[in-house]
């Protein structure tokens, strides 16, 4: 299973080489971001609302949305016919995307650290951190897998249209931010009380457990009609 895991690495890891832009555009957008808001931030915990934004892109897209784009175009029944193992394409798509977050965010770290002079040390922790404790999300973006007759294009658009509007949301002071989603999150990571933890641990539980589901369920077979 090892082998397959790291065969479907590689794999990924070429096909995100080749796609230098979307590379270049989920580091470029955070750093405009930051740079708007620079000087409202103070401390390396506040960047967590950056770190969420780039992870969860990286997971929902990665992982969740690439494997209903690749089941819609038919691919995976070539590389199932290998070895048919869903907790292998699973892993080896979380793992890539994992090592995608660390160079993206460790780029997008040298910025800030350059533009506010923040400790390496503590960057270095609040960035590993937020990547390893949003893992739940990436099974949670398994779920789109689960749904009937949808378009891997249909929902590309919506969550980007959605997750960018959170990330917004997230520098105001408006009360539509209790109903954020990305807002909850990165306050469960930043402020560790026991309420968080709580509500951080029942979410990632329901998370992993619809993940487990969606790759459990998973088929290679196209829901499209040729």
């Amino acid at each position: 299973m090892l082998n397959s895991i790291l065969a479907y690495v590689t794999f990924n890891i070429k096909a995100l080489l080749k796609n230098k832009i979307s590379f270049v555009w989920s580091i470029a957008l955070p750093l405009v971001m930051f740079w708007i808001d620079k000087d409202a931030i103070s401390s390396e915990v506040e960047l967590i609302y950056w770190w969420v934004y780039m992870v969860l892109c990286s997971y929902i897209y990665g992982i969740g949305l690439y494997a209903l784009e690749l089941r819609e175009s038919g691919s995976l029944r070539t590389i199932f016919s290998i070895q048919r193992s869903s907790w292998s394409f699973f892993l080896g798509n979380l793992l890539t995307q994992i090592l995608f977050c660390i160079i993206s965010i460790g780029i997008f770290d040298i910025v800030v650290i350059i533009a506010k002079g923040f400790s390496i040390t503590h960057i270095l922790f609040y960035s590993i951190y937020t990547i390893l404790v949003c893992i739940p999300f990436a099974f949670l973006s398994y779920v789109v897998t689960l749904l009937p007759s949808v378009h891997a294009d249909t929902i590309r658009t919506i969550f980007s249209v959605v997750i960018f509007g959170m990330f917004m949301l997230l520098s105001t002071d408006l009360t539509i931010n209790r109903y954020n989603p990305m807002f909850y999150i990165s306050q469960m990571l930043m402020q560790k009380t026991m309420n968080n933890l709580i509500l951080y641990s029942i979410v990632s539980l329901v998370s992993i457990a619809l993940g487990m589901l969606g790759i459990i369920k998973f088929e290679p077979g196209s829901n499209e009609r040729r």
